[in-house]
């Protein structure tokens, strides 16, 4: 993993208006789940998926971030 791609993804992390758009987009999938047609299966996966992508947006980053760190750290074990 790069160290560039590490930056970006941390960087990524700390910006508010980034931030704000993923919480943004999961609360407004989360709000249309509530009033959701609980008939309408397909609205109700697109939705929930809609909220699981902008969580694992921010996993992803962690990813990138912590291999980055790991290529940095390799640590002895002799």
């Amino acid at each position: 993993m790069s160290d560039h791609l590490a930056k970006e993804a941390a960087r990524l992390k700390e910006d508010p208006i980034f931030i704000k758009a993923l919480d943004d987009i999961r609360a407004d999938a989360l709000n249309s789940l509530v009033t959701a047609d609980a008939d309408d299966k397909t609205m109700i996966l697109r939705l929930q998926q809609k909220a699981a992508v902008t969580d694992e947006i921010r996993n992803v980053l962690d990813r990138y971030i912590m291999a980055a760190d790991v290529q940095e750290n390799p640590g002895s074990f002799a």
